[in-house]
């Protein structure tokens, strides 16, 4: 497996959502068995002010699954992981919209995370201010949306064969 597969999980400030789906991404991708591509994931925000830690309950959640991202720092979307990027996958239509009207050239690659899942209709909601809970509730429907792009990325086997 010499090519890796880039993704890019964005959302607001990138200190919740997309911060959980790059973490539970890469612990459950090591673990997915026969693996036919190599995949790394990365996490910004449309919005993040740079340099702000993940908040205290999506690092909580991450420790409780094993994952430590306690060295996270926020990240502004730039033109450089847009174009790094072979997958781009957005918590909320409005992060799509945004990502599409400054960057139309990498319309192909972005997508609504869920609804590449299957999971029609939905989007993943911030849970910041929310409390634990809701961090457990929103970490279950990254977990779930996961599942199913894992395996649809794995079939695909190579970054030039795009599934839409």
């Amino acid at each position: 497996m010499e090519e890796v597969l880039n993704i890019l999980f964005v959302c607001t400030g990138n200190t919740c959502r997309s911060v959980m789906a790059q973490g539970l991404f890469e612990k459950m991708w090591n673990e997915f068995p026969e693996k036919k591509i190599d995949i790394k994931a990365y996490s910004a925000g449309v919005g993040a002010v740079e340099g702000i830690n993940a908040s205290e309950e999506a690092l909580e959640i991450l420790r409780n699954e094993g994952i430590d991202l306690s060295h996270h720092r926020s990240s502004k979307v730039t033109k450089e992981l847009v174009e790094k990027a072979h997958y781009i996958f957005t918590m909320t239509r409005i992060h799509k919209d945004i990502l599409l009207s400054l960057y139309p050239e990498a319309r192909e690659k972005i997508r609504l995370f869920p609804e590449y899942a299957g999971m029609n209709g939905r989007e993943i909601s911030d849970p910041y201010g929310r409390g634990l809970e809701n961090y457990r509730l929103i970490a279950g429907e990254i977990k779930e949306a996961l599942k199913e792009i894992m395996a649809r990325l794995n079939i695909v086997g190579n970054k030039d064969k795009m599934l839409e």
